[in-house]
């Protein structure tokens, strides 16, 4: 038996269910479906024209309606403007009507006042981020193994970095280890100064200072940490209680070769390591980082991991940590040559921007790289 869409759409508003209509007309649920939807008409019905359509009350839901629309904006596109003047209605409901099509799954465009059903693949869908960036942006300055006292150390690639976070407006430098030189038989002969006292002191005089800038700094198991190993000293302390002696409170000492340290945001906490490892460097550069984030335990991986000691500058990312090597402010020393090991000489600015949560969703790192001391003249000092 043939039932007109009329019939059908009596029968569906009867039962409320379009799967209890189409079995109780003896109709597949998805032919039904499609006649309420108006993707098509059943057989012998009638395409309605705008005439026809004008002697109806125009409602969006009404699947005469919808069918119209349909096959208006199928592959062309039409002005809502000219869809309500041939359909004597008011253009907000054809505007309505054409969003009834795209929610029901019609890949409806738009292209100003213009619309139309595109058949060339589907839309993306919208990705709703739970954990949206919502924290400020912390700018920070990074510099590592300065090797103070050393012939080799650039003094004034240290004051050139202090120089762009006082103009940058930057608070708080975090400083990866390997701060002076320390002292042992390989490098003696290639000191300004020598013991313990003596490198503390050239360090306080020659160790830049900015208004508003606190270098935070951790030490490491080499140079300042043969002291340590030889004599009991922690550099770190000595260093700040000199320096407090002499009237500097910009020191800041975090510890002992690796320290976790808090970024929080409103809902959450991030933090950033800094690490001062051993060894020497692999082959390729970015080995060792990689093989130290991969050695972590499950729930200790931070956000940004910063690490002194190889004298090399690189960001790279490991199972979602950012990875930064931290370079150096001292030119190759005689002991890098014997071992092949080139100097990347520069600082680091890192922007960081974290989610509700604190974790580091946004991590802009810059670096400035400096050259032979010929090409930018030397600082005496």
């Amino acid at each position: 038996m043939k039932y007109s869409l009329e019939e059908v759409k009596k029968k569906v508003e009867e039962l409320g269910s379009v799967t209890k209509a189409a079995k109780e007309l003896g109709i597949p649920r998805t032919t039904v479906s499609s006649w309420m939807n108006g993707v098509c008409l059943p057989k012998d019905e009638p395409e309605y024209s705008s005439v026809e359509i004008k002697a109806r009350e125009f409602n969006p839901m009404d699947p005469i309606c919808r069918s119209y629309l349909v096959r208006a904006l199928r592959n062309k596109w039409r002005s809502t403007a000219k869809l309500a003047e041939e359909l004597s209605c008011p253009e907000d409901q054809i505007v309505h009507a054409i969003e009834n099509l795209r929610e029901s799954g019609y890949q409806v465009v738009y292209r100003g006042n213009l619309a139309q059903i595109s058949r060339e693949g589907a839309q993306l869908n919208k990705v709703v981020d739970l954990n949206p960036i919502d924290g400020p942006e912390r700018t920070i300055g990074v510099v590592a193994d300065s090797h103070l006292c050393n012939r080799a150390s650039r003094l004034d690639v240290l004051e050139a970095a202090y120089d762009e976070f006082s103009r940058r407006k930057i608070t708080d430098v975090f400083h990866a280890g390997n701060m002076v030189d320390g002292e042992f038989r390989f490098n003696r002969f290639e000191l300004l100064a020598h013991g313990v006292t003596d490198q503390t002191l050239y360090c306080l005089d020659h160790y830049p200072q900015r208004s508003g800038i606190t270098t935070h700094f951790i030490t490491g198991d080499c140079h300042e940490g043969w002291w340590t190993q030889r004599d009991g000293i922690d550099w770190g302390k000595w260093l700040v209680y000199e320096a407090r002696d002499r009237g500097r409170n910009d020191f800041d000492y975090l510890g002992f070769m690796d320290v976790d340290v808090a970024l929080h945001n409103e809902k959450g906490v991030g933090y950033i390591k800094i690490f001062h490892p051993g060894g020497g460097t692999a082959y390729a550069i970015s080995y060792s980082t990689q093989k130290i984030v991969e050695s972590l335990q499950g729930g200790e991986k931070p956000g940004l991991l910063i690490c002194g000691h190889y004298h090399k500058a690189i960001f790279h990312m490991v199972r979602n940590v950012n990875v930064l090597q931290a370079g150096t402010t001292c030119d190759q020393t005689t002991f890098m040559r014997k071992k092949k090991n080139e100097a990347h000489v520069g600082f680091w600015i890192v922007t960081i921007q974290q989610d509700r949560t604190g974790a580091f969703r946004r991590v802009v790192p810059e670096f400035y790289s400096f050259f032979d001391r010929t090409y930018h003249g030397v600082l005496d000092l």
